[in-house]
């Protein structure tokens, strides 16, 4: 055993005064010192966290010009999309999205994206003639439309309540949430005369219209107005305006108190 002790120590002396053992210890400490350092030091420059960062300006709203100021300003770079997106709320033409969103923080010099608004969207008002007044409400619905008032006029082919056309025409371009009136048969009107539109006028002049008209005013019931009209003004009559009527009917009218 003490043979064996003494073996093992000359082992170590020779190791520890060997000029090849002094080099190989000073390289394992070199490389540990290495390791370290690119663990330490290199990774985090490669990986961005000893760069600059900053906030990624709000552009949404800005105009192209005040939009690429702002990034040039604030230390980054940008990239318009050539696909816009249509939007309600911000303008044609205008920034409407940005990737990094506002208020991001980000690496300094880094690429902003930016996609401009196309406005409100336009459609185009379908063809709702030979429809009834429920099929023309649906398709215009679908079209994103918002139907208006319906207005009655003659017609000798079309039967009554199909529509006959639409104002604006069919084929125009509006925008989405337009409202559309729609035109809507009264059949053959033959010796009836349509009920025009009074609401706006002093009943005074509106006598002297009736009687050429054929028809014939019945009650007058005074209302108090909240809009403030002068008085003696049509608010609106019974039937109403818009109807094709026959002679001697009797209208009864609102006015302003």
């Amino acid at each position: 055993m003490d043979k064996v002790k003494r073996i093992l120590n000359k082992v170590l002396t020779w190791v520890k005064t060997a000029p090849v053992a002094k080099a190989i210890g000073i390289w394992i400490v070199l490389l540990i010192v290495l390791a370290f350092a690119v663990d330490k030091l290199v990774m985090p420059i490669f990986s961005g966290h000893f760069a600059s960062t900053g906030e990624v300006p709000n552009l949404e709203g800005m105009t192209q010009e005040a939009a690429e100021k702002a990034l040039d300003s604030a230390g980054f770079k940008y990239e318009w999309l050539e696909e816009g997106r249509y939007s309600a709320q911000i303008p044609e033409g205008l920034v409407l999205v940005q990737m990094p969103a506002a208020g991001r923080t980000a690496k300094l010099g880094r690429t902003v994206k930016l996609t401009k608004s196309m406005g409100l969207r336009e459609v185009e008002i379908p063809d709702l003639r030979g429809k009834s007044q429920k099929q023309a409400s649906i398709s215009l619905s679908r079209a994103g439309l918002v139907q208006g008032a319906i207005v009655k006029g003659a017609h000798q082919s079309i039967p009554r309540g199909v529509v006959i056309r639409t104002i604006p025409m069919a084929g125009q371009k509006v925008r989405v949430g337009d409202t559309v009136k729609v035109v809507i048969s009264a059949g053959v009107t033959s010796g009836n005369t349509l009920l025009p539109d009074f609401s706006g006028e002093l009943i005074d002049n509106v006598y002297a219209k009736m009687e050429k008209l054929g028809f014939k005013v019945g009650k007058i019931k005074r209302k108090k107005d909240e809009e403030g009209r002068q008085p003696g003004t049509v608010i609106e009559t019974m039937p109403k305006h818009g109807d094709y009527l026959p002679p001697d009917t009797k209208i009864d009218f609102v006015i302003a108190d």
